[in-house]
């Protein structure tokens, strides 16, 4: 995560760990379906870490880019607008080419696509490459990036919700943070144990800006940090990582999604050893190429659950399940890494430099 004011390592690192996360929940759910025995996920409710997502975006959209509103106003959006379209599409339209040619082979090759699902490919192509998927337009052909294409939807009102978070009147600030919150709230209410899977895009799309907005909160008060020195000590990091944790091991999602701005808070601020942990080389690396990792994984589970099943026939006891789950989901790195390396690093910059006209 960088900035003017420099990169913040330690919240790099936490974005690698929640999408390993999700990594890891997707493939134990993955490893159930050609299981003797019923496959307990390795990360429980490891979905949730997409709203950790949501909520360190919206800090980090703020951290990056606040001052250039707060300078030049309006003016800022189309500079704004176009490093997100130059951090995201490359990557996302690489994936989706990937996925349609595999897509077409799997078809040919087994009789059936092990990729994805489609009444109407090139709609849903097109809804996909313009990322409208996440707001109900379009087929979803790669499961993940539905949150990609709702925080997209953050990114296109951002002046609006910076106008609000960061208002010059504090009644103005501190509401916009109580309707994002009461927002959180209800759609959990929704749900059974006040759970934060969704079920419909309304509630996906709420999910979303309720919980960016909450990180524009967290980023409010980070300006502030001086006055609270104890934010970033060691202890506040860890019992809002234990709060979290507890919540988690009980099922109660939003009850573990609410220390989050804390987490990220006391993170930011953290100079101890929390800092230093996550930004060691293999926690900063993942962080680094979290958004390869998390995109590009999908489609890997079908196709590594088709090869165990040709070499290993019969359904797999509980051990063997959770080793193809904890396999699956480190075989993802190394071609994270390249496509990060190939795709990802050079496509931001090839779109930067169309988008500035050289």
């Amino acid at each position: 995560m960088t900035a003017g004011t420099g990169e913040i390592k330690s919240l790099t690192a936490l974005r690698g760990i929640a999408a390993m996360a999700v990594v890891i929940e997707h493939f134990s759910a993955t490893a159930e379906h050609h299981a003797a025995v019923p496959v307990p996920s390795l990360v429980a409710h490891g979905y949730l870490a997409v709203d950790l997502f949501f909520v360190l975006s919206g800090f980090i959209m703020a951290y990056t880019y606040l001052s250039a509103f707060e300078a030049d106003g309006l003016r800022a959006y189309p500079g704004f607008l176009g490093k997100r379209i130059a951090r995201i599409v490359p990557l996302n339209t690489a994936v989706l080419a990937c996925l349609i040619g595999a897509g077409w082979l799997s078809s040919h090759l087994i009789g059936r696509n092990l990729l994805f699902q489609s009444d109407n490919l090139p709609f849903d192509l097109l809804t996909n490459l313009l990322m409208l998927q996440g707001i109900g337009i379009g087929t979803n052909l790669n499961g993940p990036s539905w949150t990609i294409s709702t925080e997209f939807a953050a990114y296109i009102i951002f002046p609006l919700l910076i106008g609000l978070a960061f208002h010059r009147r504090r009644g103005v600030r501190i509401l916009t943070a109580l309707v994002a919150l009461f927002g959180l709230c209800a759609i959990a209410a929704m749900q059974r144990r006040l759970g934060l899977d969704t079920a419909t895009t309304g509630q996906d799309v709420g999910r979303c800006l309720t919980e960016f907005t909450l990180g524009l909160g967290v980023y409010a008060v980070f300006r502030q940090r001086a006055a609270w020195p104890w934010l970033g000590q060691d202890r506040v990091v860890l019992a809002a990582a234990l709060v979290s944790g507890a919540f988690l091991v009980l099922r109660i999602d939003l009850l573990s999604v609410l220390p989050f701005p804390l987490l990220i808070l006391s993170l930011a601020c953290n100079t101890g050893r929390a800092a230093r942990w996550l930004s060691s080389p293999v926690p900063y690396f993942l962080g680094v190429i979290s958004y390869s990792i998390y995109l590009i994984h999908s489609p890997f589970r079908p196709v590594e659950l088709e090869l165990v099943r040709w070499l290993h026939p019969a359904p797999l006891s509980l051990p063997q399940a959770l080793g193809f789950a904890l396999a699956g989901s480190v075989s993802i790195i190394p071609v994270a890494w390249l496509a990060y390396r190939w795709v990802e690093r050079p496509g931001r910059s090839l779109v930067r430099r169309l988008l500035a006209g050289g």
